[in-house]
């Protein structure tokens, strides 16, 4: 489930220029501290995240990250298809899924 959750946050935060730590943990209905520890696991696998802090903060993807170099092959797709299709997962992270693995 971990995994799922992860990736879904990725799928979110880039379709977003900024969001926050309290909108992520309400649409994965997980708390604002798991938030932040999958963000970091994210980070720490390359994915570049600006977070700033205050009454203005948030969280966003470095506006120079795009996924156009997010390049997988078929077989990479039809097998992240393949596992986050055993799920239930939510119809945007689904149509996401789609759309990434066509």
């Amino acid at each position: 489930m971990k995994q799922y959750l992860i990736f879904g946050i990725f799928l979110y935060t880039s379709q977003r220029k900024h969001t926050t730590a309290k909108e992520i943990a309400e649409q994965f209905e997980i708390s604002t501290r798991t938030v932040y520890r999958y963000i970091d696991a994210l980070s720490c696998a390359g994915v570049p995240f600006v977070t700033d802090v205050g009454k203005n903060g948030g969280i966003s993807l470095n506006p120079n990250f795009t996924l156009e170099n997010f390049i997988l092959s078929r077989q990479e797709k039809d097998a992240l298809k393949d596992a986050l299709s055993v799920n239930n997962i939510s119809d945007n992270i689904s149509l996401l899924i789609n759309k990434l693995c066509v």
